[in-house]
């Protein structure tokens, strides 16, 4: 049984953390770029400012953010290994430079959901925010299935 606390999943989280922006500095003026096919064919970008995004978004259960923490080092294996389960438009007013976000679902004994903004103008696909199951049912809206506009 697990007898870790918030405490040390707290600083496992930023621990984590620190070593996604270690990565990340490799990224300066060389984003990872590359093209998957999974239930939607897309051509990704992620900058260091991509994953800066995503260990800075917090929830409140400290093991979760550990977790998403942890999968940011491999954005393009959380891809690989996720489900495709749909997209949805851009709400009104927020993140004027994204035409929609799609989402990828993967199951590791706690559900966690990645969002990837389709960015304006034939622009690549770029990680925004991987979320649990609860933050994702109570934000996500109207999710439409199959391949997006």
């Amino acid at each position: 049984m697990d007898k870790r606390t918030s405490e040390d999943y707290y600083k496992e989280s930023k621990r984590i953390r620190e070593e996604v922006m270690q990565q990340a500095d490799s990224l300066i003026g060389n984003p990872l770029r590359f093209t998957i096919t999974n239930g939607i064919t897309m051509d990704v970008e992620i900058t260091k400012s991509d994953l800066k995004t995503i260990v800075s978004k917090a929830s409140r259960d400290n093991k979760f953010n550990a977790i998403k923490n942890a999968l940011a080092k491999d954005i393009p294996g959380f891809l690989k290994k996720s489900e495709y389960i749909g997209w949805r438009t851009v709400k009104e007013g927020k993140h004027e430079e994204s035409a929609y976000f799609a989402y990828f679902d993967r199951d590791l004994g706690v559900r966690t959901i990645l969002a990837m903004r389709k960015m304006k103008n034939h622009g690549p696909y770029k990680p925004y925010a991987i979320i649990d199951k609860f933050s994702f049912e109570a934000t996500i809206g109207e999710l439409k299935k199959g391949t997006p506009l």
